[in-house]
């Protein structure tokens, strides 16, 4: 049997642990039930990586990517500045509403890792993920459209995670799909009206 490469045993691990933590819980993703999970032996894990903090950090970032690479596909295609804003913002939602449960598993991480011994740093780096998220999808969008801000990059980049990030926290919690996307577009209008546009 050929030789499994260590990055995709990694890959293989943060994906077996997101399934873990949507179906039974954050606080119940072992290291037994994530390598179970994935079909590998618990030695992999320890080979994988140092800690469950670096764990907790890979899933962090594998369910970000998720949506990360969905918003700033929307953005590289042919459109007006507003038309990609709200397609990369349609696509994060989409992800949402498709998989409620992934985006639950963030909040409960959040949680999870402020009030566990040597993981607070977690919940840090989490947030830290969110924003560079953010700034990506907006640098993307400012090169493609030949546009500036009227205010710092860095501080619309946090003012769109905390539409984002406080939206979904809210549709997780009532359901209200219409409520939400209406409350959303409310956000994309802001956001645009922040824009700079070349004359």
């Amino acid at each position: 049997m050929p030789r499994v490469p260590a990055d995709v045993r990694r890959d293989r691990l943060v994906e077996a642990a997101i399934r873990v933590m949507v179906r039974d819980g954050v606080a119940k993703a072992t290291t037994r039930s994530i390598v179970s999970e994935a079909e590998m032996p618990l030695g992999a894990f320890h080979y994988c990586f140092r800690s469950k903090q670096e764990l907790l950090e890979n899933v962090i970032e594998a369910i970000t990517g998720h949506t990360l690479s969905l918003a700033l596909e929307v953005v590289a295609e042919d459109g007006t500045f507003d038309e990609r804003l709200r397609g990369g913002l349609a696509a994060y939602w989409t992800h949402v509403k498709e998989n409620p449960d992934e985006h639950r598993v963030t909040y409960e991480l959040t949680q999870y890792a402020v009030r566990q011994p040597g993981l607070a740093d977690v919940a840090r780096r989490q947030y830290e993920t969110y924003l560079a998220a953010n700034r990506q999808v907006l640098e993307k969008l400012s090169e493609a459209c030949g546009v500036t801000w009227s205010v710092p990059l860095a501080t619309v980049a946090r003012y769109m995670a905390a539409i984002i990030d406080g939206m979904t926290l809210l549709y997780l919690s009532e359901g209200d799909a219409d409520a939400a996307a209406a409350a959303l577009d409310l956000g994309a209008d802001h956001i645009a009206s922040l824009a700079v546009r070349a004359s």
